[in-house]
């Protein structure tokens, strides 16, 4: 299923925009701080993601164009623990 940001309070627009940096889709996970980690917001037309590429597995698939925007930020883990189920996938962190 994977991991997923969800904010309580906020959209995950409004959250990605005040706590990640918008970058461009990264290559694998060495391309963005040692503690930050890509998350893809998927705009699926009636809902969007926020899916953590908490893998260069996880990456490589999210990374596929398959039509639907897509916008790319890096986040700090810390920041992600709080309003994700990232801590269900600490173990498969690949770096």
């Amino acid at each position: 299923m994977g991991a997923y940001v969800n904010p309580p309070n906020e959209s995950k627009e409004s959250w990605l925009n005040r706590m990640g940096m918008p970058i461009q889709r990264p290559n694998s996970l060495t391309d963005v701080g040692l503690q930050e980690l890509p998350v893809c917001l998927i705009n699926n037309g009636i809902f969007t993601a926020a899916a953590i590429a908490y893998s260069n597995g996880e990456l490589e698939e999210l990374g596929i164009r398959d039509g639907r925007p897509k916008q790319w930020y890096a986040v700090k883990m810390m920041d992600l623990m709080g309003v994700s189920n990232l801590k269900d996938y600490l173990g498969q962190l690949g770096r």
